[in-house]
């Protein structure tokens, strides 16, 4: 307060005081007020800037916490506190890039802050910048190493670089550290649901629900656990739970209707829908839930009105923007969804299933050259994402060009029984006997490709241990491996060259289709290797017309794009099919009371 009288210095400190406790007592009216008369006195005065800041952030306006932090840091740019809590908004806005920044600038004033490093860890978390961020959790842990916050996030980091076990150890130490923090349970127990270890998530999961009962997260994560081991209704009150503490939850409402759905319950599916929207009618986000869970069920007429109300209520909100642009790729007006993909992609240019939108949009649009560019781009910053790679060869195909080595990557074995079964239909019998109980839903998932059957939840081979499914896992391994040792050494192959020293299942599920069932054509983004077991195979894949076969290259990109099949193959009982996650593959539908029973499966390399 340099070139200010004594009293004026003074009146300014007091009004500062006075603005700080009225702040502390929730009376915000007050509090503004008196940091105002400050800035009346001194317009640049950083101390009341910040702290109007934070009271803005309180009162939920972080666009104006925005401002006014950046006209304290204007003011006064030497201040390290300020740029953290500026970075803290961005970061809550999903602006991570603008947010590490700010950390940047935080720890360069103050290096040995372990708040500050732990807050860029999450900034480069949220960047998917997954060693940077490994080793500001370690230069946090250096500078506090108790510091239950940074080993959450160092667990957290560990778990998305697939390195689960050290992702364990690390969260294991923080809550030894703190038994009763909720976060530590619910990020333990959503690490041992990855590595598919279900049972012992679940008493991590049900004692977060009583250690912060009023938190959504830990009755979300109840929910899919409980989904996971079949317990059903349990997982359905889990989630009715999650949505009683937070009304705008999305992913607790689309995993309630998907569980709904899958139980044959079409009447509550209908009125969970409708309940978001009754719930808070003049709310963009619930308008934009509705709208994507009428549109994840086929009314997209209404979840395309109820996206343009949440538009009028928020026309620059992220989500429903996003929103609206699948809408209209789904309405088939890709040349309206351009424009609005590119705005997109200005403020969130990393963000991939976007680009893939973009890709998309252009493709069906006539503009080969674009999606070519967008394509390419999306895999200069992720070189195995598989849905780039079923677009590049898709505009290889429409450009006269076959990119698909469909001989060299499409294999076909016939497995004799496993070892410890001396008869292969004896073994398909007792496999078969297994899945009967594991297909307790009455409808397919509804954001699967399946059509008329049912698919079990969970990663089949990663968590069962009953014998026929583990010899089965064995014998397709084995397979598997041959499979990848006869690969061509070719480094730059999208799928020879990313062979490793190992195998993982990254999913693995059964399906089982009835009459007039089919898979709609599609590749599976998780995987590598892709295969499909089949164990019960109808009558009609006899016909001669092809009815229940697997059929490759036939893209399903929109009505404006259009190739044939380039290859198929007749299931048989024991058949084993494997080809490339990012082969378009589907099944041709069949009419026939006998089921098509399969177990597919995506593999990754280790």
């Amino acid at each position: 307060m340099a070139g200010f009288s004594g009293t004026a210095a003074q009146r300014i400190g007091q009004l500062l005081q006075a603005g700080l406790a009225a702040q502390k007592a929730g009376q915000a009216a007050q509090a503004e007020r008196a940091y105002r008369q400050v800035l009346t006195l001194d317009p640049r005065n950083p101390d009341a800037w910040q702290l109007l800041g934070l009271l803005a952030k309180t009162l939920g306006r972080p666009d104006l916490a925005v401002d006014h932090m950046r006209r304290s840091l204007e003011a006064n740019p030497r201040q390290p506190g300020v740029w953290s809590n500026l970075g803290n908004l961005h970061l809550a806005e999903g602006r991570a890039a603008e947010a590490l920044s700010c950390y940047d600038r935080a720890i360069g004033l103050t290096q040995g802050n372990a708040e500050f490093h732990y807050h860029r860890a999450k900034a480069l978390h949220a960047l998917k910048r997954l060693p940077e961020a490994e080793r500001a959790c370690a230069n946090t842990l250096k500078l506090a190493p108790r510091h239950v916050p940074g080993l959450l996030m160092l667990g957290l980091t560990l778990t998305d670089a697939d390195r689960p076990l050290e992702a364990e150890t690390v969260l294991r130490q923080a809550l030894t550290l703190a038994p009763d923090h909720a976060l530590a349970l619910i990020n333990l127990a959503s690490c041992l649901r990855q590595q598919h270890r279900y049972a012992e998530a679940e008493p991590l999961a049900r004692r977060a629900t009583q250690v912060a009962p009023d938190a959504k997260e830990g009755w979300l994560l109840l929910g899919n656990v409980l989904g996971d081991l079949s317990h059903y209704e349990e997982s359905i009150e889990a989630f009715q739970a999650a949505i009683a503490r937070d009304p705008l939850d999305r992913d607790a409402h689309r995993n309630l209707a998907r569980r709904l759905w899958t139980l044959g319950r079409l009447e509550e599916v209908f009125n969970a829908i409708y309940a978001v929207m009754r719930a808070q009618p003049a709310s963009a986000r619930a308008l934009d839930i509705a709208a994507e869970l009428q549109a994840e069920f086929g009314f997209v007429d209404a979840a395309m009105q109820n996206c343009a109300l949440a538009l009028k209520l928020a026309p620059d909100d992220v989500s429903v923007l996003r929103r609206q642009a699948a809408l209209l790729l789904r309405a088939d007006r890709p040349a309206d969804a351009i424009p609005l993909l590119h705005r997109l992609l200005e403020t969130h240019a990393d963000n991939i299933p976007l680009r893939n939108d973009l890709a998309l949009a252009l493709v069906r649009s006539g503009d080969r050259d674009g999606a070519r560019v967008a394509a390419q781009q999306t895999l200069a910053q992720a070189p195995h994402d598989q849905y780039a790679l079923a677009l590049l060869g898709t505009l290889e195909r429409l450009a006269g060009n076959d990119a698909l080595d469909i001989d060299g990557c499409v294999a076909v074995f016939d497995l004799p029984a496993p070892a410890g079964w001396t008869d292969r239909d004896i073994f398909l019998n007792d496999c078969l006997s297994l899945l009967d109980r594991l297909h307790d839903t009455v409808n397919e998932p509804v954001h699967l490709t399946l059509r008329k059957g049912t698919q079990t939840s969970a990663n089949l081979f990663a968590h069962r241990d009953d014998a026929p499914l583990v010899a089965l896992r064995e014998q397709i391994l084995a397979a598997v491996r041959g499979y990848v040792d006869g690969m061509p050494a070719d480094q730059r192959h999208p799928y020879f060259g990313r062979r490793g020293k190992g195998l993982a299942f990254a999913g693995s599920w059964s399906s089982r289709l009835r009459n007039g069932g089919f898979h709609t054509h599609h590749i599976h983004p998780e995987g590598w290797i892709s295969g499909v077991y089949y164990l019960q195979v109808p009558p009609a894949a006899d016909a001669g017309d092809q009815s229940g076969w697997l059929t490759f290259g036939v893209p399903n990109l929109g009505p404006e794009i259009s190739l044939p099949s380039l290859h198929a193959v007749q299931p048989k009982p024991g058949r084993l099919v494997l080809f490339p996650s990012y082969f378009w593959h589907g099944t041709v539908p069949f009419q026939d009371e006998i089921p098509r029973i399969t177990i597919a499966f995506d593999l990754v390399p280790t």
